[in-house]
């Protein structure tokens, strides 16, 4: 079997975990609105790399499934009020939590799984020192979300953003659940601190070409394919590595024509097409796919940290899938 499907076990314990931790809620309105992205499905990709590293570690897989939970409660967390805040109907082929069920029930959706996501954290079955270190990771991790959002928002009003800026802020929005599920896992299977520490740059460094891989799917893929609609960056003015990187390069009328269509919500499709063409004849997208091959790279560099074993032999696979995956 091809990586996720040989772990389709794993993955379905983690949706059972991930769901049966809804049912202390007695609202059923509060409770659907909460389960209605987790119920849709997902990779679950957080969650599993945590229970991945934690067998690299030489712990047991159980052992991280609480923090892995939670870090995919956190997620799904973020994803309800960011589709508010980006005032997005729709997520992966279903109607967005505030279009379903309304802007407040939205809010108050995410801000529940943010609070339930710190009780899963703490049913971790390790001793409490480890469990203290994870929830502080845990919370760190939500207050750089935070601030990777309101980066990511600022860049749309700004007329340049550098490599170095789109980076931190892709670290703060997206790296930082998998470098917390890494580094997480190395604790919860009672890696030693150079575990700990070479994992969570390994999770940062997947993170980041997790991030830049999914910028570029944006621009190649296919809605069928990519589950969302694509070319939506740059309808939506988004400053990706892509983006950022055609700025620094175009000159004359053609960066007019780009930057005419860059944050043009109304643009129509053949808008896209074109400003997709001048990205591609600029080197852009082939740029960031050469960027996130060189992250996927070093992070696999970080396990040598690591015994051989087959599990160490997971985690390469993982960070590969990382950025060959087509969805």
């Amino acid at each position: 079997m091809i990586f996720p499907d040989d772990y389709k076990d794993r993955i379905k314990r983690i949706n059972e975990r991930l769901m049966d931790s809804l049912n202390v809620m007695e609202d059923q309105r509060l409770k659907a609105a909460m389960s209605h992205y987790p119920s849709a499905g997902g990779k679950r990709l957080r969650p599993l790399l945590a229970t991945m590293v934690s067998e690299a570690v030489g712990g047991k897989a159980d052992a991280a499934l609480p923090f892995g939970v939670a870090l995919e409660m956190v997620h799904n967390f973020t994803l309800v009020h960011d589709d508010v805040m980006d005032e997005d109907d729709t997520r992966r082929g279903i109607k967005a939590v505030h279009s379903a069920f309304g802007i407040p029930e939205a809010i108050l959706a995410g801000d529940a799984m943010f609070a339930r996501a710190f009780e899963i954290a703490l049913e971790s079955d390790i001793e409490d020192a480890r469990t203290i270190m994870l929830v502080e990771i845990l919370a760190r991790a939500v207050r750089l979300l935070a601030e990777g959002q309101q980066m990511d928002m600022d860049f749309e009003n700004m007329d340049s953003v550098s490599s170095d800026e789109y980076l931190k802020m892709i670290e703060r929005k997206t790296a930082v659940l998998y470098s917390a599920a890494a580094q997480g896992g190395a604790i919860a299977g009672g890696g030693t601190v150079a575990h700990q520490e070479a994992l969570f740059e390994y999770g940062r460094l997947i993170g980041l070409g997790f991030q830049i891989m999914d910028d570029v799917l944006d621009l190649t893929s296919t809605r069928e394919a990519f589950g969302k609609p694509v070319l939506n960056d740059i309808r939506n003015g988004k400053k990706t590595l892509i983006v950022v990187h055609a700025l620094e390069n175009l000159k004359g009328s053609q960066r007019d024509e780009f930057l005419a269509v860059l944050g043009k919500k109304d643009a129509t499709e053949s808008e896209l097409v074109r400003a997709k063409e001048i990205l591609e004849g600029i080197g852009a997208i082939d740029h960031a796919s050469r960027i996130a091959n060189e992250f996927v790279a070093k992070a696999k560099d970080q396990l040598s940290v690591l015994k051989d074993s087959d599990h160490k032999n997971a985690l390469k696979t993982f960070a590969d899938y990382m950025v060959l995956r087509k969805t």
